[in-house]
């Protein structure tokens, strides 16, 4: 990044921060420096055992009600787990929990339908948590629309997974080509609606990384990867986007901070643009590599990872500055009305006036969630064979903070 276009980005965030609350946010206000947070009072943080091994853990996703995480796992207790190259190492796969009466239950790996021995990572998960997207190098990858996959649960198995194809498949193609295939990657998301994608990655896994981001443009499909220019000449890493669509965290060691990676977080609009870019500060990040920062869509919750094990902290009203754009996260479940008994439904919404719809469905249970931009309205749809269709209007909440909204449907047979 050159010099104008850093003042430019540094700028642009002191002038947005300027009327932060003073007691929550303290700017470095520095032509040579990014601003840090600094936050006043305890920040209660958990180290997770009952998800944590061994071994590392890495690349966080959660799905925006807070009841299922996704991670990287090196920890190896799977037959497929075992390298083909060694005796005695193991290569990463994708393992979740599940959160029962608030308190996380132990993680489980996910099937060889997903993990193979050739290494999963970069679990994102959808927001009805039905669908995992992922990384894989496995063999024929560039042929099959890899390396980043899709996978749908289909009750309690996950289907086999799809490539995404199009200028995702194509750059990471003519990457590995250009560098002997050793352009690598080591963090990935996508935003909740499933359109706009980011990635950490370079021509050395070892060395320094880059962002790149790509759009899914309707028919079109995903477009070519693009840089992001909040890069640097150092190493960027480990990419969260939160259920708003717009709030980036990322882990950095080329824009200062405490020592090896820090956490930040900016503003990333669909064009690419970054903006409003600041440090985490204490005690997110210390003199450690601090990254795989996600966050709850209702901001209460963050998780991290500190030393290859994964961390939870509370987040108060008064860490305004360190949440995502408040959204509302709609749940509920779907039910025959006749027998109780849970629906596995397609379910459509989409903001009233408009063409375009997220697609989702209900799980084994009957149970659904979608992210809702507060005071819009939607029109949603509810199908499943053997039964009436319902379509209703809902409108979230219009509010300055993340909201829950709970609908359950009973459906009438057919």
């Amino acid at each position: 990044m050159n010099a104008s276009r850093l003042f430019a980005i540094i700028a642009a965030t002191l002038a947005v921060y300027l009327f932060a609350d003073d007691s929550v946010l303290a700017q470095v206000q520095s032509a040579d420096k990014i601003p840090v947070l600094k936050i006043k009072g305890n920040v209660t943080i958990t180290r997770l055992n009952q998800l944590n091994s061994p071994f590392q853990e890495a690349n966080l996703s959660i799905t925006p009600d807070g009841r299922r995480l996704f991670f990287l796992s090196d920890r190896g207790e799977q037959k497929w787990s075992r390298r083909p190259d060694t005796t005695d190492r193991f290569d990463g796969d994708i393992w979740t929990a599940e959160r029962v009466s608030g308190e996380w239950q132990a993680a489980r790996c996910l099937d060889a339908s997903v993990n193979t021995e050739r290494g999963e990572d970069e679990p994102n998960v959808s927001p009805d948590g039905q669908t995992v997207t992922f990384q894989s190098w496995q063999p024929g990858w560039q042929n099959s629309g890899g390396p980043y996959y899709r996978a749908q649960l289909n009750g309690n198995q996950y289907e086999k997974p799809v490539g995404l194809g199009g200028g995702i498949n194509l750059f990471f193609t003519q990457m590995r080509k250009q560098t002997n295939d050793q352009f690598g990657t080591d963090g990935a998301a996508f935003s909740a609606n499933g359109k706009l994608f980011v990635v950490a990655c370079g021509p050395d896994y070892d060395g320094p990384m880059d962002l790149y981001f790509s759009r899914k443009a309707g028919k079109a499909g995903w477009l070519y990867c693009q840089k992001l220019a909040i890069s640097t000449e150092g190493n960027e890493r480990s990419i969260f986007l939160a259920a708003d669509g717009k709030t980036l965290y990322f882990a950095s060691d080329g824009l200062g901070g405490f020592g090896g990676l820090d956490i930040f977080k900016a503003t990333l609009s669909d064009d690419g643009n970054v903006s409003n870019v600041v440090n985490l500060g204490e005690p997110f990040n210390t003199k450690a590599d601090d990254y795989g920062f996600v966050v709850s869509a209702d901001g209460n919750e963050a998780y991290f990872v500190r030393n290859g094990d994964v961390y939870m902290a509370k987040l108060t009203s008064g860490m305004s500055a360190i949440k995502p754009l408040p959204v509302s996260v709609l749940t509920g479940t779907i039910r025959d009305k006749v027998t109780g008994k849970p629906v596995t439904a397609k379910i459509s919404i989409r903001l009233a006036n408009e063409m375009d719809a997220d697609e989702m469905s209900s799980n084994a249970d009957g149970y659904y969630s979608a992210v809702l931009q507060l005071g819009k309205t939607y029109q949603q749809t509810i199908t499943a064979s053997g039964f009436k269709e319902v379509k209703r209007t809902i409108t979230a909440p219009a509010s300055q903070k993340s909201s829950a909204l709970q609908m359950d449907v009973a459906l009438v047979p057919q």
